[in-house]
């Protein structure tokens, strides 16, 4: 995740400097050029990572099935979504801390990316685990449904909602 957009929220009454929001975003690429030699590097990087933390750690519950499961799913739900060649800003993370939420964090924690892809010009994309309340919520910063990914693992399924943004004009 080297070349990812971090954005964080801080408490800034807080002394410490109390994380309340984290959203990651990937930068968009051509969903159709090949992947780049710093990419593909990038990527053994991260997989050699975690493979350390978990030799170190623990895979802490981490059903390695399923993951792959999801990890399928979201490449066919991404080769049918993603066809605009200008790439798409892909949200792939965003978490607000439980006394936090409702407070609008969440919605600042995309307005920078947000007003980056519509001066840009581009699109955005992100899948949410859950419909209620998270599908409102995006749907009042522009996001709309574009699929349901189900990932079934032997019949116990669950479903992601992959979401879209149009950019907004001036």
């Amino acid at each position: 995740m080297k070349h990812a957009l971090f954005q964080v929220a801080k408490d800034t009454e807080d002394p410490s400097g109390k994380v309340l929001g984290v959203a990651c975003w990937l930068p968009p690429k051509n969903p159709t050029s090949p992947q780049t030699w710093e990419s593909y590097l990038g990527d053994w990087w991260l997989w050699f990572e975690q493979v350390k933390m978990n030799l170190w750690h623990g895979r802490g519950g981490l059903d390695v099935k399923r993951y792959w499961i999801w990890k399928a799913a979201q490449a066919k739900a991404q080769s049918e979504l993603w066809d605009d060649e200008n790439g798409y800003y892909f949200c792939n993370i965003v978490t607000v801390v439980p006394e936090a939420q409702g407070k609008g964090i969440g919605k600042l924690l995309f307005k920078y990316v947000t007003d980056q892809a519509d001066r840009e010009g581009r699109k955005c994309y992100l899948e949410s685990s859950r419909a209620e309340p998270n599908m409102a919520i995006y749907n009042s910063m522009g996001f709309e449904l574009a699929k349901e990914m189900v990932c079934d693992d032997d019949g116990d399924a669950i479903t992601l909602y992959c979401m879209m943004r149009e950019p907004k004009g001036p």
